[in-house]
């Protein structure tokens, strides 16, 4: 029913159609990862809830630092190469500028990291996590440049293999965790499988971009597109670290009021609910051209009945999924996972997952802002929700311990349903 129903609202090529496919698929495995290393950590005797609140709380920066690192040079490059497929000789010169940018960028903030490890672990009272910076900064740089060779091939619309290598970094990281586990080694060395894992895709992803995309060799072509690459990057790039920042603040704020072994129950909960959040990504995906086409065209009122018919079947589909997830939650726990505390991390997992369906039907709407033509309005959003984010997470945390964390990134979620709402109205004039 929801496929069919899918159908109706979006009208695509064969072509589209399957490359859409494709990238669900790749989505998939990124959610089914993320609890699959989950479930890997806390079901070991070994390692359990300290080892889970350390990774987590090292993957939360790794994130955010990963942002930085690439500095939005990333969307030049699609942007530039996605406007050129053609001409493969400026292809070649669009390519190997952002990658030697990234590269630079990144080795500026992989180098960063490792100097400050001991003074991040020592505000979040946590030694592990200064090993697991120190683990990840070879990563920073990796990263940075694999960041820009997806976005090269995203931009030549070599889309099953995008997907295929969107989903490859999480599939490398469960393998080098499966391999860390099984050789019992020490729980702060952990965070090594994030770098392990970039290292591997560095490898698959230069190949392939060299041989079926396009040659990464500087020419004299090269030099004219660092400066183009900056000014677009930085001018973007801030939306999307806030963005992905977003989506980490409760385990941060969490590890810095409570201890490792709060943060790994918490994130337990955490993490599947924001596989489950990813779901509205595979719509928004859909709906960002589709909306940039009306706009194009003058047509704000066909924005508003598009927009009433894609929120009733978004939060539609997400109450009933969301609905069987909790319900099925303790049960799933108690088949995988030995540790019956984990269990107990049943409340935190039900009030994310409310916050996220209360506003799935219009996170789908995310991009309406730069769709809309008003990039910089979409950045101070952004920066509104993130920051409401860390000072309610900071008001309720002490206050209310994990049921804090839980409680105000709900609540954060709702308020971006509604921002994204009023938004729309106040600068754009359309009704979601």
């Amino acid at each position: 029913m929801l496929t069919a129903k899918l159908k109706s609202v979006f009208s695509a090529d064969r072509r589209f159609n399957r490359d859409v496919l494709w990238n669900v698929g790749s989505l998939a495995v990124l959610g089914l990862s993320g609890v699959v290393i989950n479930v890997m950590i806390a079901r070991d005797p070994d390692y359990g809830d300290d080892a889970l609140g350390v990774f987590n709380q090292v993957f939360a920066f790794y994130i955010v630092l990963s942002q930085i690192a690439v500095a939005g040079v990333h969307l030049s490059a699609l942007k530039h190469v996605s406007h050129n497929q053609d001409d493969r000789e400026k292809c070649a010169a669009i390519s190997s500028a952002a990658f030697i940018l990234a590269g630079v960028m990144g080795l500026v903030v992989c180098g960063a990291a490792f100097l400050l490890r001991d003074w991040v672990g020592y505000f979040w009272k946590s030694p592990g996590i200064s090993v697991g910076i120190g683990l990840i900064a070879p990563g920073l740089l990796l990263f940075a440049v694999n960041k820009v060779l997806i976005s090269v091939v995203n931009g030549m619309r070599h889309m099953r293999a995008y997907a295929v290598f969107n989903g490859l970094r999480f599939v490398l990281i469960v393998l080098a965790l499966i391999v860390m586990i099984r050789r019992d080694v020490q729980v702060n060395y952990l965070a090594a499988s994030l770098s392990i894992a970039e290292a591997v895709l560095f490898l698959a992803l230069f190949v392939y971009v060299n041989l079926r995309v396009t040659a990464l060799w500087p020419t004299r072509e090269t030099s004219k597109w660092f400066k183009p690459h900056l000014d677009f990057g930085l001018r973007g790039f801030l939306s999307g670290m806030l963005s992905e920042m977003n989506t980490r603040v409760d385990i941060l704020m969490l590890g810095f009021f409570e201890s490792d072994a709060i943060v790994g129950l918490y994130s337990f909960a955490a993490i599947p609910a924001e596989a489950f959040a990813q779901l509205t990504m595979v719509i928004r995906r859909n709906v960002d051209p589709i909306i940039g086409a009306h706009f194009a065209k003058g047509e704000l009122d066909q924005i508003h009945d598009f927009a009433r018919r894609v929120k009733r079947m978004v939060y539609a589909a997400m109450a009933v999924i969301g609905a069987a997830a909790v319900i099925a939650y303790p049960f799933a726990v108690k088949l995988f996972v030995a540790d019956q505390r984990f269990a107990e991390t049943w409340p935190f997992f039900a009030i994310l997952t409310l916050g996220i369906v209360l506003r799935s039907g219009y996170v789908a709407f995310y991009g309406v802002l730069l769709q809309g033509g008003r990039p910089g309005m979409h950045t101070l959003f952004v920066a509104g929700v993130v920051l409401s984010n860390v000072i309610l997470n900071a008001a309720l945390i002490p206050l209310l311990g994990l049921y804090g964390a839980a409680i105000a990134t709900s609540v954060v979620f709702v308020l971006e349903a509604f921002l994204i709402h009023v938004f729309a109205k106040r600068l754009l004039n359309i009704r979601l």
